[in-house]
């Protein structure tokens, strides 16, 4: 059975394809970060690098498949609970590194559906893809950027935000 190409694709391919090796230099980038962090902050992480590797390999196994069920019927499974309770297991009591792990095992694979969903809709769009790939990079950068000066702002603006007593009497 030999399908016919669809319009869009066709309007597409006058577009460069994203490169490859953006891809792979993002990934290598971000994991060696992440690496340094496992290792030279480990009593402010908690988790061991073998830890985040373990992470990643559960967010690379189920990527394909939620993808997938994504696009079927756009409902995207999560795996929070998943991770929390791999890491719950590994490392009982260790909060930070339970937030870690689900950070780079969940959050990461939710991450990648969500950019290849957005992928979709630029092609529906006819957006160039290194426009699109461009755009989302430099707005990650920004929002963290934003998300860590507010927390910093907070942190050293408000007195006494980590203090027990400035807390309701029966509260948790």
């Amino acid at each position: 059975m030999v399908e016919k190409e669809d319009i869009r694709t066709r309007s597409m391919r006058k577009y460069k394809d994203i490169p490859s090796w953006w891809f792979y230099l993002l990934l290598g980038v971000t994991f060696s970060i992440y690496i340094i962090l496992c290792i030279f902050l480990k009593n402010e992480v908690q988790m061991p690098w073998w830890g985040l590797v373990f992470a990643c390999v559960i967010a690379f196994f189920f990527t394909l498949p939620i993808s997938i069920i994504t696009a079927t019927n756009n409902h995207t499974p999560g795996l929070n609970i998943l991770t929390e309770y791999i890491m719950g297991l590994i490392y009982p009591g260790r909060l930070i590194a339970n937030v870690c792990f689900k950070v780079y095992g969940y959050m990461s694979m939710a991450q990648a559906v969500s950019f290849l969903s957005d992928f979709k809709l630029g092609h529906y769009m006819k957006i160039p893809p290194r426009s699109m790939f461009l755009v989302q990079f430099i707005g990650t950068i920004i929002a963290g950027i934003i998300n860590i000066t507010v927390a910093m702002w907070l942190l050293y603006t408000v007195e006494n935000i980590c203090q027990d007593d400035i807390l309701p009497p029966n509260s948790p």
